[in-house]
């Protein structure tokens, strides 16, 4: 593709993109990854000279093949991650963002983001080296249940494997990647449950307010513990399951230490500092297997 990138092709195929992921069609063989829900988008204010625009992509699986969903092969992602290298972006960790909006700290010209949800083993075999080779930091979150796990819990489903403590030290250890939670489990699929179903972090039905919040935090609170012997930091950044939050989670993980809340929802980021709201329900481009580094670009020059 050249550089003049044709405007209604690349429209037509965001839009796709995003219709797919809100239609529920995006699915790989690991049920965890299916879109189910847009969340509300992070309530940014227009941006002021104390303000900046963050693009956080998301990624889950890295395999030999493209896929439209959420499967992407390491030949790809490394020229996702070549072309933004050539173009000047900088990939930031949610440690410099929160130093900024709390410290006022400085952010590198054209600052982005990088997620990878769920914790596969693919995060440690095929990204990590690539981001070590480009010098590009990422957030990975995990489901604390399934870390280290190629089954289902305690059924026996297969999953898709995930890594363990030991590539998780690992890749903490080079100071490029940051594990954080994608809560211990509350990222369930209902099929494979053989107790009571819970939709991502949402309230089940019947289930009182005190029997929620005390679920909710002992939830959080294992994942936390967890992440936290085995990194020997607790997680700040919370990426909420499926993109599923309502009106109490953000208040209940801020008072158990989290900065920063992650959405399914496309768009842009206003940050600014000094307003640390502008971290809660950020969003995040789902990045298709099937995206060309010219396509990525163009989405998030804006």
């Amino acid at each position: 593709m050249s550089s003049k990138i044709k405007p209604l092709a690349l429209n037509l195929a965001i839009i796709i993109a995003a219709l797919s992921v809100f239609a529920g069609l995006t699915v790989m063989t690991d049920p965890f990854n299916v879109f189910r829900y847009i969340g509300k988008s992070n309530p940014s204010a227009p941006l002021d000279e104390d303000g900046v625009r963050i693009p956080i992509l998301m990624y889950h699986h890295f395999a030999d093949d493209d896929s439209p969903g959420t499967i992407i092969s390491a030949a790809n992602f490394e020229k996702q991650l070549k072309i933004l290298s050539d173009e000047g972006y900088t990939a930031i960790s949610f440690q410099e963002l929160c130093n900024f909006v709390y410290d006022g700290a400085g952010l590198p010209e054209r600052p982005f983001i990088i997620t990878i949800d769920d914790g596969y083993l693919s995060v440690y075999e095929t990204a990590f080296p690539l981001l070590r080779k480009y010098d590009m930091k990422a957030t990975v979150f995990i489901i604390g249940v399934s870390h280290g796990k190629h089954l289902y819990k305690d059924t026996q489903y297969p999953i898709i494997p995930r890594f363990g403590d030991a590539e998780a030290l690992e890749m903490t250890r080079s100071g490029l990647i940051s594990i954080q939670s994608h809560s211990y489990d509350m990222h369930q699929h209902e099929p494979y449950e053989t107790g009571p179903y819970r939709k991502g972090v949402l309230q089940r039905d019947g289930e009182s307010d005190d029997e929620y919040i005390e679920a909710f935090k002992t939830d959080f609170g294992l994942a936390a513990a967890q992440i936290e012997a085995m990194t020997g930091a607790r997680p700040f950044v919370y990426s909420y399951p499926y993109g599923f939050r309502n009106d109490k989670t953000d208040a209940l993980l801020r008072d158990m230490g989290v900065k920063v809340t992650l959405t399914i929802a496309a768009g842009f980021n206003a940050v600014s500092a000094g307003w640390p709201e502008s971290l809660l329900r950020m969003n995040r481009f789902n990045v298709p297997g099937d995206m060309t580094p010219e396509e990525l670009l163009w989405m998030i020059s804006g």
